[in-house]
């Protein structure tokens, strides 16, 4: 294994209008890559680092440079726009951040009913309606939408193409949290969420050793970003409570993108705490998932599906996303 190295790379940056992803972004562009920056909009401070590398039409070269993307992560037409536009300004993705996430807001929360009802006066007061469809004919959260379903699609489409392009080297980061392995009931759409950004990064695994596609998961505990700090207004979390900063945590992210030991579906936590001398310091940890699973052998049926796992990554590093299912 070989370190990964950013310099002259094209990464597409989700959530990068403010906090953690807008930091990455930065430290993306100080070590020599391009950043498609993806978000809603983007904050005072992201649109200052958009301006200093904003890229020209006809601009040519190896400075690294970002364009905006304004892309909402609900909408699959805007995902597949997003990935279009990167490909048109440069040719080419190497890299895919999957970090736009919200901290199940009010309007799209499990304790407040789709249409408007409510089953907690709590919620019913804060003036912020439920924005789900209670009779979509494809119905869902928005919470699931963003931090779950949009960064699927996302990843779908970027490892497709490089299964398609084996010269571009593929690097895919996930977002997630300590709540993709922990429970409350405070935000349960939110821990679901995150699960399952846990476990898709975990199954996908296998993508570097069948098809050289690097693939790996942050998990951080506190962020003081403002995914909290509007989401979840009312928790009142004071600002000198222990936890990261964007920065330290987008520097950690970079360390998962670049470093060898990571990209084969690595699920690592990082987390500030006080060492035994009373200093804050940030802790990094592979989470042994693995301590989860069943202490017995699978048996006949593990044998089997253990033989065509192996098959499966044979077949997909040779044909890609075609002819990957058949005999």
């Amino acid at each position: 294994m070989s370190a990964f190295d950013l310099k002259g790379k094209i990464a597409i940056v989700t959530g990068a209008g403010s906090g953690i992803n807008h930091a990455l972004t930065e430290l993306l562009l100080e070590a020599g890559c391009s950043v498609v920056m993806a978000d809603l909009r983007l904050k005072p401070a992201a649109q200052a680092t958009l301006e200093r590398h904003q890229r020209s039409g006809n601009e040519s070269g190896d400075r690294p440079s970002a364009v905006f993307q304004p892309t909402d992560m609900s909408d699959w037409a805007q995902i597949r726009a997003l990935w279009e536009a990167a490909l048109r300004t440069y040719g080419r993705v190497n890299i895919v951040v999957n970090g736009a996430g919200i901290f199940e807001p009010r309007w799209s929360t499990f304790w407040n009913l789709p249409g408007g009802g409510t089953s907690s006066s709590s919620f019913s007061e804060s003036g912020a309606p439920a924005e789900d469809d209670p009779d979509g004919a494809l119905g869902q959260y928005k919470t699931l939408a963003i931090n779950t379903m949009g960064p699927i699609r996302l990843a779908q489409i970027a490892v497709a193409y490089w299964l398609e392009h084996h010269e571009v080297e593929g690097n895919l980061l996930w977002f997630a949290s300590l709540a993709g392995y922990l429970h409350g009931m405070l935000t349960p759409l939110y821990f679901a969420s995150k699960a399952a950004i846990v476990s898709m990064a975990k199954s996908l695994g296998g993508l570097r050793e069948s098809c050289g596609i690097r693939n790996s998961c942050i998990c951080p505990g506190t962020v003081h970003s403002p995914m909290i700090d509007e989401d979840q207004k009312h928790l009142n979390i004071p600002p000198d409570e222990i936890g990261l900063t964007p920065k330290e945590c987008a520097e950690v992210a970079l360390r998962l993108l670049q470093e060898p030991q990571y990209g084969d579906g690595n699920i690592v936590e990082c987390l500030k705490v006080e060492d035994g001398r009373g200093e804050r310091v940030t802790r990094l940890r592979e989470v042994p998932l693995e301590a989860l699973y069943p202490d017995v052998q699978g048996g006949e049926i593990g044998s089997i599906l253990a033989e065509h796992e192996k098959r499966f990554k044979q077949r997909l590093g040779q044909t890609g996303m075609r002819g990957r299912f058949e005999e």
